[in-house]
């Protein structure tokens, strides 16, 4: 092997390393953002059903508040009578 062939070698293994090395890493952090997205979704459904939860609870509040002022119109029309 001639000098000239061996730095053409050598020379291209760190062209290569120069364009491989940053695709490597592009592609680790696109998997780790792909694994937080999950769980970000898995986050979002949870929160999701506990939102509508509540939403159920102070709908059930605005009722028996809704009943009991009726409740106490009543009793105020009986007292002033």
């Amino acid at each position: 092997m001639t000098d000239t062939l061996i730095m053409e070698v050598l020379g291209f293994l760190v062209a290569l390393v120069a364009v491989v090395a940053p695709i490597v890493r592009l592609n680790s952090n696109i998997a780790a953002l792909n694994a937080t997205l999950s769980e970000m979704r898995k986050d979002y459904d949870s929160h999701d059903k506990r939102i509508e939860k509540h939403g159920e609870q102070i709908d059930e509040l605005n009722t028996t508040v809704a009943n009991h002022g009726a409740r106490i119109e009543i009793l105020e029309d009986r007292k002033d009578r």
